[in-house]
């Protein structure tokens, strides 16, 4: 019987999951092997752990996502899903890196953690690990995050809740899994498949994320005009994509610079809409694009990895050209990132 299960690999990066009380009572990570605490794990599946780093998610790297991307790559013929073990606050960014660095995936990535270490009462951290290491088992083709009672698409989710144990959501897209007494995947997930996967290997760190203020006399790009280590710029605008008048002239300068800048919405539901309404016009007359429904997490990971892939792929190219190619990429679909009747012709 032993045989006839699937194979999962787990990659352990920590997080609260893993963690315990420190003399002082704030809680650190510890080198406990807590994956063996969980009932009846290996009855239905075969288990290879690899502990990568025992971390708290706020410290996570792009450095440490390249890293987890490669092993999923290298190991994607010898095992039937991956699990990956990560804190809670930065998991919607790591969940988004992956599904642009190892793409065309026909086989489940699931992402998971605790909101209470394991090693407390009442861990929720048993049943996240139990169900992630099933939904890996089953027929799903992207990456995910199994949490609380959902599973859900891995680049549409934002953390919403800091106690709670449904520590996740994703308000544009509706989970691709309910959990409860059993595990009910939904029609609309990317399903398993026999696609052969593409790899990424390079992400450009140099990228940086800017919620616009109301009724603040400072200009928050002002600062960042001639700042030499960005590369490319998220925004965070009003409604369907606005931004203070103030902050065009300096955006407009950076945007000489060849520098892409990218603009979402604050608001949870929605996308943008840059030509609605005058103040948005003139975001987009700067050279601005805009991200559609992309998440703030999953916008700024696919300007990592655009920036990135094009300087691997055509590192002749710099300034405007460079720019181009980069907006180029950011407006392809990846892994249902993206709705596709929003998208422009072209």
């Amino acid at each position: 019987m032993g045989l006839s299960l699937p194979r999962i690999l787990i990659l352990d990066t920590g997080g609260t999951i893993s963690q315990t009380a420190s003399a002082d009572g704030s809680l650190v990570p510890c080198s406990t092997d807590y994956i063996e605490m969980v009932p009846r794990l290996h009855d239905i599946a075969r288990l290879e752990v690899l502990r990568l780093e025992r971390m708290d998610s706020s410290d996570m790297t792009s450095i440490l996502r390249m890293e987890m991307a490669r092993l999923i790559y290298e190991n994607y013929d010898g095992f039937d899903g991956f699990v990956v073990i990560h804190g809670t606050d930065t998991m919607v960014e790591t969940a988004a890196a992956l599904s642009y660095m190892v793409q065309n995936l026909g086989k489940p990535v699931v992402l998971t953690g605790a909101q209470l270490p394991i090693f407390a009462p009442g861990p929720d951290g048993l049943n996240n690990l139990y169900y992630s290491v099933k939904a890996a088992s089953m027929d799903l083709g992207e990456v995910v995050i199994c949490f609380g009672d959902r599973i859900l698409r891995g680049n549409r989710s934002i953390k919403e809740n800091v106690h709670g144990f449904n520590a996740f959501h994703s308000f544009r897209v509706p989970p691709l899994g309910e959990l409860g007494v059993s595990v009910r995947l939904l029609d609309h997930r990317i399903p398993r498949s026999t696609s052969r996967p593409c790899f990424f290997s390079s992400l450009n760190s140099g990228v940086l994320y800017l919620p616009m203020t109301s009724g603040s006399s400072i200009s928050l790009l002002e600062g960042l005009q001639d700042y030499p280590g960005l590369e490319g710029l998220i925004l965070g605008g009003f409604g369907s994509g606005n931004l203070p008048a103030h902050e065009i002239p300096a955006l407009k300068k950076i945007l000489s610079r060849g520098i892409p800048a990218l603009v979402i919405t604050t608001c949870l539901k929605g996308h943008t809409i840059l030509s609605l309404s005058g103040a948005g016009r003139k975001v987009s007359d700067a050279g601005a694009r805009e991200g559609f429904v992309l998440t703030a997490a999953a916008a700024l990971q696919k300007m990592m990895y655009a920036l990135g892939r094009v300087g691997m792929e055509q590192p002749g190219f710099t300034g405007h050209k460079r720019m181009d190619a980069v907006y180029r990429l950011l407006v392809e679909p990846v892994g249902c990132d993206l709705d596709k009747s929003l998208l422009p012709l072209v």
